[in-house]
């Protein structure tokens, strides 16, 4: 699954990334958590934009928590999600990802080389309100020693068809990203707590060394 990111890039970072015009000014945010607004580009018309939406779907009773996630395998015939995946998908812009292995075991979870993601998610409009959900999939190799699930985090080549394709390419995008396009660590368990949100989140514990070692060009996509 997906419960918390970051995503620190600078306005300037995104624009020449992605190729969007953002007038206002971002701050970097350490520590994402569900409920909370964050950075999305979409597909108006001709045009990606991007504008900022709230993380995850209310829930639908009492006592039961907001809808963060979508999976890949199933996204297609849930009832809550397939219209959405064929009509309203978003990118979630951001700088890694935190998963817990165990109670108070986070690990950052980061591009090898530091740089922008983009994960895959789906758009939805409540009430006049913008809110998404991030897609995850199957964990890929190593990964796996951390979670089971994983964001879906697609290649440069996928984001242009996963914002305005039809649902049937959109669906060729939904593959696991490999392992070695990432490198993690284990972090505080500060960033449990939501009220935190600061850069010392994203420090490597002493004595945790970063996982794996940078890949070779050629390893990147699949």
């Amino acid at each position: 699954m997906c419960g918390r990111f970051t995503s620190t890039a600078t306005t300037d970072e995104l624009m020449r990334r992605f190729g969007v015009t953002i007038k206002q000014n971002l701050r970097p945010r350490w520590n994402v958590a569900p409920s909370q607004s964050s950075l999305i580009l979409f597909r108006d018309g001709l045009h990606n934009r991007a504008i900022n939406a709230q993380w995850g779907l209310p829930p639908a009773a009492r006592g039961n928590s907001f809808l963060i996630n979508a999976r890949m395998e199933t996204v297609r015939v849930k009832p809550t999600f397939r219209d959405a995946f064929s009509l309203s998908r978003c990118i979630i812009v951001a700088s890694g990802w935190y998963e817990w292995s165990a109670p108070k075991t986070p690990w950052h979870i980061q591009h090898f080389d530091g740089g922008v993601m983009a994960m895959a998610g789906l758009l939805f409009r409540q009430h006049a309100q913008l809110r998404f959900v991030i897609m995850t999939s199957a964990v890929d190799g190593e990964l796996a020693q951390i979670h089971h699930r994983q964001p879906l985090v697609l290649d440069a080549e996928a984001e242009a068809v996963w914002l305005g394709g039809s649902a049937d390419a959109a669906a060729a995008c939904c593959k696991a990203a490999p392992a070695s396009w990432f490198n993690w660590y284990r972090v505080s368990p500060d960033v449990g707590k939501t009220a935190l949100d600061h850069p010392e989140l994203v420090t490597p514990l002493a004595g945790d060394a970063l996982l794996p070692a940078a890949p070779d060009q050629g390893d990147l996509f699949d």
